[in-house]
């Protein structure tokens, strides 16, 4: 194997499609005698002329015959592995694993769906709940994408911001007591639901409150934002939670939305991927569509892009 490389079965390839060691020279962009050493050494590494001269050229042994498709196979197997690599996203059946809050499974999701339905049929999305597992996953191809706000990532990460959130209170259409207004006084009294394990927009809320000099008593916590609305439209206790997840279930349950009466910091939605498959067509394209779908003005769900604050960059974070 030491003895041959590919600028030899080249010249071998040359010759036996011209029949001429002039003409294999010229079209390789060799002189003829450089030509005469190489095809010298392939007579060597074989142990067999393999080209004769005749009065019609330079024509094959019995030998090169044998070997001119293996050769021709070779040199085309050798030019795929310098082809970059495509992703038809038309034709493709791949999986991709995203990681998701519960909040993306309502925000998101049913917008990535139908758009994939759209540019790529065959396409098919797991959703894995974002854990301290998470990273890991993403290092060793588990995952591919984390949707949310992961501060806690290592080097090794890129990051690129999607959209901001903010905050709003839901309440239910026939709450007893808070009308137009949602006032301080309202905050503390009423009953409230949080959701255990605290997520990350808990915990900026809880950080939020005590900035306040507040406190809320929380009669209810659910494992999960999934059955909030239902529980809400159907009792005068209320939420707390990010704006474009306030909105969709407001428009789902006939449910109040109001502004916070304390200042609440926003956070960034983010896509995370690891630099293994920063370069990977397929992952690539995933990461440019979710872009497209959720940077500047798509990020928001219908209805809600005046109350969120989208980033125009299109900048992404590298490790």
């Amino acid at each position: 194997m030491e003895n041959i490389d590919t600028k030899l079965l080249r010249v071998f390839d040359e010759i036996r499609r011209t029949g001429s060691v002039s003409v294999a020279a010229e079209r390789m962009g060799m002189s003829q005698s450089t030509m005469s050493f190489f095809l010298a050494k392939l007579r060597e590494v074989f142990g067999d002329p393999l080209f004769v001269r005749t009065p019609a050229g330079m024509e094959p042994t019995a030998r090169a015959l044998e070997l001119e498709n293996r050769v021709a196979a070779a040199l085309a197997a050798m030019q795929a592995l310098l082809e970059p690599p495509t992703f038809l996203p038309e034709a493709s059946d791949r999986v991709f694993r995203l990681s998701m809050t519960d909040i993306s499974h309502i925000v998101l999701l049913p917008r990535i769906v139908n758009h994939l339905r759209e540019v790529a049929p065959g396409v098919r999305i797991e959703v894995q709940r974002i854990s301290p597992d998470t990273p890991a996953h993403m290092a060793s191809g588990e995952a591919d994408l984390s949707i949310g706000f992961m501060p806690q990532l290592d080097a090794g990460f890129y990051r690129q911001r999607l959209f901001e959130q903010d905050f709003v209170c839901v309440a239910g259409p026939r709450h007893p007591r808070i009308r137009k207004a949602f006032t301080r006084a309202d905050f503390a009294r009423e009953g409230h639901i949080d959701v255990s394990p605290s997520t990350t927009s808990q915990l900026i809320v809880e950080q939020a409150i005590r900035r306040a000099g507040l406190a809320r008593q929380v009669v209810l916590r659910l494992p999960s934002y999934l059955g909030l609305a239902a529980v809400i439209a159907q009792t005068d206790l209320v939420a707390t939670v990010p704006r474009l997840l306030g909105e969709i279930v407001a428009r789902q349950e006939g449910l109040r939305v109001h502004a916070p009466p304390i200042p609440i910091e926003h956070y960034g939605v983010n896509q995370y991927w690891h630099a293994r498959y920063h370069r990977d067509p397929g992952h690539a394209w995933l990461r440019q569509t979710l872009a497209e779908l959720f940077l500047e003005s798509g990020a928001p769900p219908p209805g809600s892009l005046s109350r969120t604050r989208p980033r125009s960059s299109r900048r992404e974070d590298s490790p």
